[in-house]
């Protein structure tokens, strides 16, 4: 599960909620001004987003969830609590700020309503059918042949034993190199210390883990460690985004006929990471585990935790950590996405971004290394060496935004 935190800088909730409804994907004006028209939330209007959103949560559940009964109730309940929430939204700032059942109701919504759909896989492509939509079918029908090969990139790092059979995601940026955690490393090997890093029987990295479709997919064992941040990354309690949360690891080749066919070039590019820039997360959402309370949502998709899903969200200005390296959005993650990739859209073929935590309350913001901005980050061997030196030893495209090599 992704590392957390809970606490936060003041900002004002109601607006951000407004600003998460009213946004629309590839909209050019808003694009370029930054202009937003606020949302429609008249009486009428709630309803119809109310019942589109309780509709398609039915139909999601009748045909991908076993048509459970308890799953129907979450789905009525997820559409009536966030009906009650937008109205406060209109009415009442100052209740949805204090009271964090509005403010979870309001997330369920948006995340619902196909503001911030998260889809899940099936034989390689995004199944449209097991989220709602919204107004991203567009953005996915322009991106789509870049990202069914993003997808094939992407893993899913098991290890027997584990709570849950694995402990991340990680991406393919070489044919036998992946990028991932160094939380999700900790998870996998006996020791970091002088002893070096062991990998624990039977880890692996497999690119198949849908639901209902494929399962296993090209698995292949994990081999060395090749970097990794220079400080432990300690699990439970608040993030340190102070320390870089990223390992690369080499893996065993793939036979001949099983090669990849595609991997991800590395975004050199420092400033990417404008607030509203749409990107794609995928990755394996995670079980949050005993000790965390789910949300309905949470509990809603329960039963495909741990397998892959990818979702669409936009950068957001963080209201936790003004750490350079990091970008903060808000794509549905569900449970955590340790080691998941962020792509930009209109780039899928590059990764840009490494997904390593969440804030767990509401409202809710995700977190991710900016790749360029960490090229030069150094490890804890003797003499040091760089990330950006180990993926040119490597063979790792780096590229710019502009498509220029660095």
């Amino acid at each position: 599960m992704d590392q957390s935190a809970l606490e936060r800088e003041p900002m004002d909730i109601a607006a951000h909620y407004r600003n998460l409804l009213s946004r629309r994907p590839m909209d050019p004006a808003l694009e370029s001004t930054g202009d937003v028209e606020p949302p429609d939330l008249s009486d009428p209007a709630i309803e119809e987003r109310v019942r589109a959103a309780r509709a398609q949560l039915h139909q999601i559940v009748r045909e991908h969830l076993g048509d459970r009964a308890d799953l129907h109730e979450i789905a009525d309940s997820i559409a009536a609590n966030g009906g009650d929430a937008l109205r406060l939204l209109r009415d009442d700032d100052v209740q949805v700020e204090q009271q964090e059942d509005l403010q979870s109701g309001l997330e369920a919504i948006v995340r619902s309503d196909g503001s911030r759909p998260s889809f899940l896989i099936r034989n390689g492509d995004v199944d449209r059918t097991t989220s709602p939509i919204g107004d991203w079918a567009d953005t996915l029908d322009t991106s789509a042949e870049l990202l069914a090969d993003a997808i094939a990139c992407v893993g899913r790092i098991d290890l027997p034993g584990a709570d849950q059979g694995y402990q991340g995601t990680g991406f393919l940026i070489q044919e036998n190199l992946i990028l991932t955690n160094r939380h999700v490393l900790q998870a996998i090997t006996n020791s970091g210390g002088q002893g070096g890093w062991e990998f624990r029987p039977g880890a692996t990295i497999d690119f198949g883990h849908e639901f209902r479709a494929r399962g296993s997919v090209g698995p292949r064992a994990l081999k060395s460690l090749v970097f990794t941040g220079s400080k432990v990354i300690k699990s439970g309690g608040p993030v340190d985004h102070t320390k870089l949360d990223l390992a690369l690891i080499e893996i065993e080749p793939a036979p001949p006929s099983a090669a990849p066919s595609r991997v991800l070039s590395v975004d050199a590019a420092v400033d990417w990471a404008e607030p509203e820039l749409i990107l794609f997360t995928i990755g394996y959402p995670a079980n949050p585990g005993a000790n965390y309370t789910p949300t309905l949502l949470e509990r809603l998709f329960q039963v495909t935790f741990g397998y892959k899903r990818l979702a669409p969200g936009r950068v957001m200005k963080s209201a936790i950590t003004k750490q350079a390296w990091t970008m903060a959005h808000d794509a549905t993650t569900l449970g955590g996405n340790s080691g998941s990739v962020v792509l930009v859209a209109g780039r899928e073929h590059i990764a840009a971004g490494l997904h390593y935590g969440g804030r767990g309350g509401e409202p809710r913001e995700n977190w991710g290394h900016i790749l360029g901005l960490v090229l030069d980050e150094p490890d804890a061997s003797a003499p040091p060496t760089t990330l950006r030196e180990q993926l040119k030893k490597f063979g790792v495209t780096l590229l710019d935004r502009h498509g220029g090599g660095n």
